[in-house]
């Protein structure tokens, strides 16, 4: 399946997998009561094989109502060995999009925002960086329809990685850098056309309307009432442990990259949280703790197209669909599927083998890894 995890990675790595693999250690467990009937082998069986391929860590969730697995393999970092554990934290990139969105859709709930206005009417400067966007709508930044440049490309290609590790940027800053690759507006955007620059005018208006910080937002509006204790917008400088470690090559030396100042504050790619949180956002989503029924069905159906960077998916069990939301940020990839309801679902997340910063060609564990997750929410059809 071609999912928004290809998207994210493929802008940040090339297959270099050049590093001993790491040892297999036994994982950390935490589980609710009567966790035999959950379909995990699979997903434990992935996990080996990612880490005999070189990934640091892997941690998998399973969960069908009130049944829960949850457990971590390898390692938090490849220096002291420390065995990671479920509930460490990683960079979620565009797993974190529908976060953003949520706040959005409050502000369209409230009567503050109108889906369909030009968003130079709530961010001015926007005319200024892209003239030639300035009818752009808010629904079509949340669904992708902009054809706006995506300014990461540019930014990766532009500086060492180590400065890109302590690099902070504005969300002015992101957009100018996107304005500047100089690429023409497309006729008509009639598909989802992913750019990471559409979250940075989404951030960037929710700042400007609520006059407050979008770490300060979130936490408001979306982290708090979900639940979501170990998630948070992350700003410069290392972020605070515990952290699955990830890594790169620079000029063929493994360098430690969980510190990632360009994405500090980033609407596309600036949440650090875990793989229990991410599906805890959506069952909170899901039972109407985040948004009203109107908005909800938005991000999942859309009347014209879904909002928020969801996608929803048919086939996983005959007759009902389910909803998937990928990302990584850095050297991670993270992959979530939940039925409807958000009663069952299937997460799992990885350190990546360490790899060169490049545009390469997208790793083959991050191209199965949505596949096995699928079919391990598949395995709960019944």
């Amino acid at each position: 399946m071609k999912s928004r995890t290809l998207r994210c990675v493929a802008l940040l790595f090339s297959a270099a997998l050049v590093l001993p693999a790491c040892t297999f250690t036994d994982p950390t467990v935490s589980s609710s009561s009567g966790t035999a009937g959950l379909p995990a082998a699979e997903l434990e069986e992935f996990a080996q094989r990612a880490l005999e391929q070189g990934a640091p860590a892997f941690v998998l969730q399973v969960r069908n109502g009130d049944q829960q697995i949850i457990r971590a393999h390898g390692v938090k970092d490849l220096d002291s060995k420390e065995a990671a554990e479920a509930t460490d934290r990683l960079w979620i990139t565009g797993a974190g999009t529908p976060m953003v969105a949520v706040p959005v859709l409050k502000l369209v709930e409230e009567g503050r925002v109108a889906l369909d206005a030009p968003i130079t009417g709530y961010l001015p400067e926007f005319a200024t960086i892209f003239p030639a966007w300035q009818g752009t709508t808010v629904r079509e930044l949340l669904g992708s329809r902009t054809g706006l440049p995506d300014y990461f490309p540019r930014l990766a290609t532009s500086m060492p990685a180590e400065q890109l590790q302590t690099t902070a940027l504005s969300y002015e800053q992101r957009l100018r850098i996107a304005a500047d690759t100089g690429l023409p507006r497309p006729p008509a955007v009639d598909r989802v056309l992913w750019s990471a620059t559409d979250w940075e005018v989404l951030a960037w208006m929710l700042e400007r309307i609520h006059g407050r910080p979008l770490a300060e937002v979130l936490d408001t509006d979306v982290f708090g009432p979900a639940g979501m204790t170990n998630t948070m917008v992350a700003s410069p400088g290392q972020p605070s442990e515990p952290m699955l470690h990830g890594y790169a090559l620079s000029a063929g030396t493994r360098l430690d990259f969980t510190r990632v100042d360009i994405f500090a504050g980033s609407g596309d790619a600036g949440i650090i949280s875990t793989v229990e949180d991410v599906s805890t956002f959506f069952k909170a989503l899901a039972s109407g703790l985040l948004l009203g029924d109107e908005m909800k069905n938005e991000m999942l159906k859309g009347s014209q197209y879904q909002l928020g960077g969801l996608q929803t998916k048919d086939g996983i069990c005959p007759g009902r669909q389910h909803v998937l939301f990928a990302g990584g940020g850095g050297p991670y990839s993270i992959v979530s599927v939940s039925s409807l309801d958000g009663r069952q679902q299937a997460a799992a997340a990885m350190a990546l083998p360490p790899m060169d910063l490049d545009t390469g060609e997208v790793p083959l564990l991050v191209a199965q890894i949505e596949d096995v997750v699928g079919s391990t929410a598949g395995a709960m059809c019944s």
